[in-house]
């Protein structure tokens, strides 16, 4: 580190090309060199280090990259006080290769886990919707709300058993906070004529899209008739 008020003077370097790269390495690696730029009228697109000042940026976006997912699978990462040397120049291009490979191969298995997880909890939904909605559809007492219709003469079967017979039955889950206002814009859009049946979900579920844990609903809707179906499933979509 070097102070301000510390003494400092102006050298001029000749460096043969082929160990340019060592020797720079070395001053810099001192951290008691400073360096004037002699042509300030050039572009930075004209200068010959650009490629390798890109590859350089390339490699610490991958590093980044590297390192957050680490850090997210909470691997513990050791620790050096001394940051690594500054490798050759054909030792940069191995590093690349390499660190492209790896960046590949781990967005391809991030892909695959987050497509996992999605199906898992898609899974476990369907498996809560599955035990609750069996206890609605076993349930009887959802056919007390209907209008009694008496026996027919010629069928001998009541007009509930022909109404039944036209039943239809949409089941899903829904957050828990949004059930009110679901509630309601069934009630307005269908009239009533639906009968809204749900159960809490013991345990708390992660929403598909965002992921957040939170306690969720399975809802039954019994309804008759295919423009009510049509109505029930815009709304439940």
């Amino acid at each position: 580190m070097v102070f301000r008020s510390e003494e400092m003077c102006l050298v001029q370097l000749f460096l043969q090309s082929g160990s340019e790269y060592d020797c720079i390495s070395e001053l810099g690696e001192l951290g008691l060199v400073e360096f004037r730029d002699l042509n300030p009228s050039v572009s930075s697109f004209q200068r010959r280090f650009v490629s390798e000042i890109k590859r350089c940026e390339e490699m610490e976006r991958i590093l980044g990259y590297l390192l957050r997912e680490i850090q997210k699978a909470k691997i513990a990462i050791p620790r050096e006080d001394d940051g690594p040397l500054a490798p050759p120049p054909r030792q940069v291009l191995e590093i690349m290769e390499q660190l492209q490979r790896l960046e590949m191969e781990l967005s391809e298995v991030a892909k695959n886990k987050e497509k996992l997880q999605r199906n898992l909890r898609e899974l476990t939904e369907y498996t809560h919707m599955l035990k609750i909605t069996r206890t609605f559809i076993h349930s009887r007492s959802r056919y007390e709300e209907f209008p009694t219709v008496e026996t027919g003469s010629v069928t001998g079967c009541t007009g509930m058993q022909r109404l039944g017979a036209k039943l239809g039955f949409i089941s899903g889950l829904i957050q828990r906070v949004k059930v009110e206002a679901f509630e309601r814009m069934l009630w307005r859009v269908c009239k009533g004529y639906t009968i809204l049946s749900y159960a809490e979900v013991d345990e708390s579920l992660a929403d598909l899209d965002t992921g957040e844990i939170g306690k969720s609903v399975v809802f039954l809707i019994s309804f008759w008739g295919d423009q009510i179906r049509q109505k029930v499933q815009k709304i439940c979509d």
